[in-house]
């Protein structure tokens, strides 16, 4: 059911990437669409380019289930190891394809109600692209303490510190755009700053995890669920919230009771 599923994220990833490219409005250039469709098309790449190695590694688990061959246990020759580093390969770059599309509308909620065009407009598009491509190479983080080479560990501590950079970006022009703004307080701006107070409570216990000094000592504990769940809930939760406060009335051209 899972492999099933993983078919419909890539194509809904190939689907997001094809409209941008070939289904523009007329004389709508790249540099003139709207951030949130910056962020799916981001989004679109990960689904596009990730979720085919989950499938694979599904298909091994099969195989070495059905047919004996060892990809992953070690009485028959395979490798546990292995199946960690697949599983994060996808895994990681997985919580990007929730939290991109929540930065998107936390980027479309702030200049509304803060009546101000958005501030850094390029660098909120480099930012997306830069965390929809690094955060392909930080997976590693995740098994600092199942065994890997010191220049590994080294490697994969200073990639996840420079994912946190373009995130760090985007609160920077999120916290710009407000500021001296005619802010009109409503509840999807209410959603937005706790999306922006929650998320960086999630990253900056992100840092600790990223951290080789830390990581081994925090690891497998609490800490990293409860990083996940600032993360995950803090950031798509409220982003999602957010956005039906934002667009219920544009969809069903009825106001909902504030």
């Amino acid at each position: 059911g899972a492999f099933i599923l993983g078919f419909s994220s890539i194509l809904t990833g190939l689907n997001f990437i094809v409209t941008m490219h070939r289904m523009r409005a007329p004389g709508m250039g790249w540099m003139r669409m709207p951030l949130f469709c910056w962020t799916l098309y981001g989004t679109g790449w990960i689904q596009l380019l990730a979720t085919p190695i989950i499938g694979i590694t599904f298909l091994m688990v099969m195989a070495e289930r059905l047919l004996g061959i060892g990809f992953f246990d070690p009485t028959i020759g395979g490798d546990p190891i292995l199946y960690q580093h697949l599983f994060w390969i996808y895994s990681h770059p997985a919580v990007y394809i929730m939290i991109l599309p929540a930065m998107g509308v936390i980027t479309e909620i702030i200049p509304t109600f803060a009546r101000k065009t958005i501030f850094g407009y390029t660098a909120i598009i480099i930012s997306s692209m830069a965390i929809a491509f690094v955060g392909y190479f930080v997976w590693g983080h995740h098994m600092f303490t199942s065994g890997m080479s010191s220049t590994s560990r080294w490697v994969f501590s200073l990639l996840t510190f420079l994912v946190a950079i373009p995130s760090a970006i985007k609160v920077f022009n999120w916290t710009a755009t407000m500021y001296k703004g005619s802010i009109n307080i409503q509840p999807p701006f209410l959603w937005a700053i706790a999306f922006i107070f929650v998320f960086m409570i999630g990253g900056f216990s992100g840092l600790v995890v990223g951290s080789l000094a830390t990581d081994i000592h925090v690891h497998d504990t609490a800490f990293v669920v409860a990083h996940f769940h600032y993360i995950v809930f803090g950031g798509t939760g409220f982003a999602f919230f957010g956005a039906l406060h934002y667009w219920y009335p544009k969809m069903f051209a009825k106001m909902y009771n504030i």
